[in-house]
């Protein structure tokens, strides 16, 4: 059992500030997981300039899209220029292939074995955070990126479908939960929408996006998907996992 604290607002709180929360539970998880295998002997291949990982489709919530979208907001205006730039063309590209429909669609999974993630992936289109294979928002990266590590050969994650890659076990991605409690709070089906595309889902969603709730009804929420008894404790204290 991982146990911790995390700081929730008393008052008003938009579905993206849950995405700290959900970021450091992922950092205890993947940190217990990695210890985990070291104690097994197996040595974690991840390591900085290597990001072939950064050209498979990443599925995230809800509350991710709204959360990239402020990081993209608070951008210098050169430097968000640039992004905006990229993710255009990376929705021009997934235009011309045909497979924008497909990706927005709600029953879109995280699971990589989809045909559409295979074929994503073969387009070898990098993540537009992505410059000299390395992460530019490394603080502000999804949880499904913090939850992927491996302990195969790095050369292999070039070449996944072709190899057995060994990914670190952890427990499931909390991009679900958050996308179980947008779904329950807006009544929108559970959708994890790829990265690529969450500058267009979100502006087809910007109601939402601006929506706030108490942030212990939210916390509280969260911990609910999880499954994970627990509830926010005093306003602006923290909450145990």
């Amino acid at each position: 059992m991982l146990r911790g604290k995390v700081g929730v607002p008393a008052g008003p709180m938009r579905l993206s500030g849950l995405v700290n929360v959900a970021c450091a539970i992922t950092n205890g998880l993947v940190e217990r997981s990695i210890h985990l295998e070291v104690l097994q002997g197996r040595k974690l291949s991840c390591q900085a300039g290597c990001g072939a990982c950064c050209r498979h489709m990443v599925p995230i919530s809800a509350p991710e899209a709204f959360h990239i979208a402020d990081v993209v907001e608070r951008l210098a205006p050169p430097r968000r220029a640039l992004v905006e730039q990229r993710f255009d063309a990376i929705v021009a590209r997934l235009e011309r292939e045909h497979m924008v429909a497909e990706l927005l669609d709600p029953s879109f999974t995280s699971d990589p074995y989809l045909p559409v993630a295979r074929k994503y992936f073969s387009l070898q289109t990098a993540c537009p955070f992505l410059e000299d294979e390395s992460c530019t928002i490394h603080a502000d990266r999804p949880v499904t990126c913090r939850d992927y590590n491996v302990t195969s050969p790095a050369a292999w994650c070039a070449r996944p479908y072709e190899h057995e890659v060994a990914k670190v076990p952890t427990p499931m991605p909390l991009a679900v939960p958050l996308a179980r409690l947008t779904s329950r709070l807006t009544g929108l089906r559970p959708q994890l929408t790829p990265l690529t595309l969450a500058p267009r889902w979100v502006g087809e969603h910007d109601d939402i996006r601006r929506r706030v709730w108490p942030g212990p009804e939210l916390l509280d929420g969260l911990l609910a998907e999880m499954g994970a008894p627990g509830a926010a404790t005093r306003p602006g204290s923290g909450a145990s996992q």
